[in-house]
């Protein structure tokens, strides 16, 4: 009990010479939001890589949102690879609508890459 008195005591001595100060008082209220701006850029850089790499390996996934998000992602990443790999999806999709987008991503891959 007397342990408890003592800092009791410390921080009311502390707060009258004006050493304690509220963390918005000391870092203002631009550094806070800066902080917090920052903290939701990694956060969301997280997330997004997360989202990236599960995208990634779903192309011959049984789901076909999965296979339609995989198409779409490789459609951000021209390259021969992604060529070749967009026409052996298309021998093997069997939904003719995601067949489609991946013949639409494909022309888009293969015009890009004739640039």
């Amino acid at each position: 009990m007397a342990r408890r008195h003592r800092r009791q005591r410390r921080h009311l001595a502390l707060r009258r010479e004006g050493r304690e100060r509220p963390l918005s008082r000391v870092a203002g209220p631009a550094a806070l939001l800066a902080v917090g701006f920052a903290g939701g850029l990694l956060a969301g850089a997280t997330v997004w890589s997360r989202l990236v790499d599960t995208n990634r390996r779903g192309l011959f996934s049984p789901h076909p949102v999965k296979r339609f998000a995989a198409v779409s992602y490789l459609g951000a990443r021209p390259s021969v690879d992604t060529a070749r790999l967009l026409r052996d999806y298309i021998l093997w999709e069997p939904q003719p609508l995601l067949r489609r987008r991946a013949r639409r991503v494909l022309r888009a891959v293969e015009a890009s890459l004739d640039r």
